[in-house]
């Protein structure tokens, strides 16, 4: 069989896909592993800070070097230009002031959010691919949503921040917090669940296995005591699955050298892997050198404030780069992430 059509309901190829979306929960297994189990092993946690989530988070400012989307977004200056520096400069005053709650709290919840959406948004491209009905798509991201809340927030007393402020409420809130998510997340599954099996061919595997992944990914909740361990851990998968769909629409949308000199380094840097893999190691080793002299000159949190920044305008910028309710969005990412030759006969 070719590979053209072996590809066909495939992102980009069974094994791409299986590496860079899928099976993704593994690296999440690995990076907790050697914390918990082997001796040094928050080395790699470190390692994977500078060289896989710094760069994940930066990744979002490369879709300003497309000439197409830069005129875009200066079309709507005031959401993509004005909105980070609002929110870098609230953090600043938040931090500054000493109502940290107020920043790592929004930091865990919109973290829920943000990647409970890109699940479901790659949900969404393989079941476009394999010719599922897209009338499932709003059963389909609460449900994904709705679960991962769930886990997430099982055991929130494990994330103090979070759990003050809601035992302040009442101390019955965090039980009802948890039974509500659950009885809803069940439920909209349920429905979720009757709508798939309505279709005339059963869900394919790399759409089914996909959606598993997606609830996977939050499990370390559930069995790692440290909230913040269980939540990177958690990350490892979301910033692999980010950076790959990153990269290919990159590199489709970019292969033929054209365009201004930004937008050719974009795509120079997307066909060349040494290239790709060097710029990459380069932005998180900036801020490794950025993180050391801070603390060596005593303005150590200058570089927590960074850190919160640019945490918060990724998912800010996210949600509107990958608003695909948008007509300019759906052409311009959705036709190179969809394209007619890998949609599955039906």
């Amino acid at each position: 069989m070719s590979e053209a059509v072996l590809a066909r309901g495939w992102i980009q190829s069974p094994a791409f896909d299986l590496a860079a979306f899928i099976l993704v929960p593994l690296s999440s297994l690995i990076v907790l592993g050697a914390v918990l189990e082997v001796p040094y092993g928050m080395h790699l946690v470190v390692g994977a800070t500078y060289l896989v989530a710094i760069p994940h988070y930066l990744s979002s400012l490369t879709f300003f070097l497309g000439d197409d989307n830069l005129s875009y977004y200066r079309s709507r200056r005031t959401a993509f230009f004005v909105g980070p520096v609002v929110i870098v400069a609230l953090v600043a005053i938040l931090r500054l002031v000493g109502l940290t709650d107020i920043v790592l709290n929004t930091m865990f919840l919109w973290n829920i959010w943000h990647v409970s959406l890109q699940s479901a948004g790659i949900l969404s491209i393989y079941r476009r691919l394999n010719g599922g009905p897209q009338e499932e798509r709003p059963l389909a991201h609460r449900t994904i949503f709705l679960l991962n809340a769930t886990l997430a927030l099982w055991f929130v007393d494990r994330y103090p921040p979070l759990h003050g402020w809601l035992v302040a409420i009442h101390e019955g809130v965090p039980m009802a917090l948890r039974y509500t998510l659950l009885v809803l997340g069940a439920t909209t599954a349920l429905r979720y669940a009757r709508l798939v099996a309505r279709r005339d061919r059963p869900m394919p595997f790399p759409e089914k296995a996909f959606l598993v992944s997606s609830l996977v990914l939050f499990t370390p909740y559930l069995w790692v005591r440290d909230s913040n361990l269980a939540t990177f851990g958690m990350l490892m998968g979301h910033f692999i699955q980010y950076l790959s769909i990153v990269w290919l629409l990159h590199r489709r949308k970019y292969a033929r050298a054209e365009g201004s000199a930004r937008q050719r380094t974009l795509g120079m840097i997307s066909a060349r892997p040494a290239l790709l893999f060097a710029t990459i190691a380069g932005s998180g080793l900036a801020f490794y050198a950025a993180s050391e002299l801070s603390a060596l000159f005593g303005v150590a949190m200058a570089y927590v404030i960074l850190w919160n920044s640019i945490t918060l305008v990724h998912f800010y910028l996210d949600g509107l780069i990958w608003a695909f309710k948008q007509p300019f969005v759906r052409q311009s990412i959705g036709a190179y992430l969809t394209p007619a030759a890998r949609v599955a006969i039906r």
